[in-house]
């Protein structure tokens, strides 16, 4: 017998794990009778209840009406559709850019991930995280009906995302946060998989203060994302908290009166209670900035461009760092700049599935003041976004700082052959040199 049977399903489920599986098992009968033909309604009822705001599947419903226009969908599977379960439209929202890598949480089947697609074009990409297997397979069959290429479905928690730090532009997500039992540590992981200046741009519900407690008690409206949505200061609080600047939420839909009567048809719960729930229910839309990479002020660590190449090489001369290979993997390079110069550079040179972290340098009147740990924590951070098993580096003077990064000393003999062959590693780099390695999150 599974854990979602076993469930008493008047109750509401207070530990993660009975949340997840509530989730789980109505998304999963969601996905499966858009497979079969059917609808959905709202957030995902059981298959054979009322809908889980309250309402039948024929009924209309305040939170998932007319979310898309039919052109912004054209083209699309319309089961990509009937599987929305959301409460707005992120993706018309967020301001989405050619080239941006776009995450969706809990991406149910695709509609936003393949909206998102289209607007990162060719060179962006859209992922679609999600835990539901019905749903996974479904959103797949929809990227495939579509024909899209750069769209990726991860399985995985949105408390726990399965993507590098620092590793996406964007992260929307569509009546979802909600849902979860563990709110903080969603926000502290979308915080973290972001790049510094990255966008949190999600659609949710939102309840104002003094929503009356048997709603919130309501089985049947949790479900419906209602009962389990933060209060308007109470999201604000916990985005500051997690590190993101500039939050704010700007309402998209506050139900009215009759909308609070078709929310509460059908849960078992007063009728009267309409008056009440009268505008403190509404459909949010929630941004929010991870700042830039925090070094000292004045200062900015970006990659490389082409035109930074002779200062680089200057600075690595200046610094006798060896100059072999730079060219050929300067387009993995990442600079500090400061006042219109170059103030400090570190390199990510590819070995296959590994990487060598190499030619990090701070210019003298610079150092002390945050470049150096910057450089190699971007550098970091861009190794694993580009699946890399392992970091490698040589150093002779910096074996003691490197370890805070998370780095190990280890023998010549069980570096890779591939970082081996490197032009540093075979001959600017003196045999007395510690090797370093440093695993990646990914790995």
């Amino acid at each position: 017998m599974t854990t979602e049977s076993k469930q008493d399903p008047t109750k509401v489920p207070t530990t993660l794990d009975e949340i997840r599986a509530t989730v789980r098992s109505r998304y999963g009968a969601t996905a499966l009778r858009v497979v079969d033909g059917g609808a959905a309604s709202c957030c995902g009822p059981a298959e054979g209840s009322s809908g889980c705001c309250g309402s039948t599947s024929e009924s209309w419903d305040p939170i998932t009406a007319d979310l898309y226009d039919a052109g912004e969908t054209a083209g699309l599977p319309a089961e990509a559709l009937l599987a929305s379960l959301g409460c707005g439209n992120p993706t018309a929202l967020a301001e989405l850019r050619a080239g941006e890598t776009v995450l969706d949480l809990g991406a149910g089947g695709g509609i936003d991930v393949l909206l998102s697609a289209r607007r990162v074009g060719p060179t962006g990409k859209a992922y679609g995280l999600d835990m539901t297997d019905e749903m996974l397979a479904l959103a797949e069959r929809n990227r495939a009906q579509a024909g899209a290429t750069n769209v990726e479905f991860l399985k995985g928690h949105i408390e726990a995302i399965p993507l590098p730090s620092n590793s996406v532009d964007v992260i929307i997500s569509n009546c979802v946060i909600n849902l979860s039992g563990d709110k903080r540590q969603v926000l502290k992981e979308a915080f973290r998989v972001l790049e510094p200046g990255g966008r949190f741009a999600v659609s949710d519900i939102i309840v104002r203060e003094g929503l009356p407690a048997t709603v919130k008690e309501s089985m049947a409206l949790w479900t419906g994302c209602v009962a389990g949505a933060l209060e308007e200061q109470e999201f604000i609080g916990l985005l500051t908290e997690v590190g993101f600047e500039g939050p704010s939420i700007e309402p998209t839909r506050v139900y009215t009166r009759d909308d609070a009567a078709a929310l509460l048809q059908g849960t078992g719960l007063d009728a009267s209670l309409a008056d009440q729930v009268e505008g403190k229910i509404m459909s949010g839309f929630v941004r929010a900035t991870k700042p830039t990479a925090p070094v000292e002020p004045g200062a900015r660590v970006r990659p490389a461009v082409p035109a930074d190449l002779p200062a680089v090489e200057r600075l690595l001369v200046a610094s006798d760092l060896p100059l072999d290979g730079v060219r050929d993997a300067f387009p993995t390079f990442v600079v500090a700049e400061a006042e219109g110069e170059i103030v400090g550079v570190a390199g990510l040179e590819s070995c296959r599935d590994d990487a060598l972290l190499r030619s990090v340098a701070v210019v003298d009147a610079w150092r002390s003041r945050g470049i150096g740990r910057a450089l190699v924590t971007r550098v970091i951070s861009d190794a694993e976004a580009r699946g890399c098993r392992a970091l490698y580096l040589l150093t002779t003077t910096a074996e003691r700082w490197f370890p805070s990064f998370g780095f190990r000393q280890i023998s010549r003999e069980e570096v890779p052959a591939a970082v081996r062959e490197t032009e540093e590693f075979r001959s600017a780099c003196p045999a007395s040199a510690c090797v370093m390695c440093r695993p990646c999150a990914t790995a």
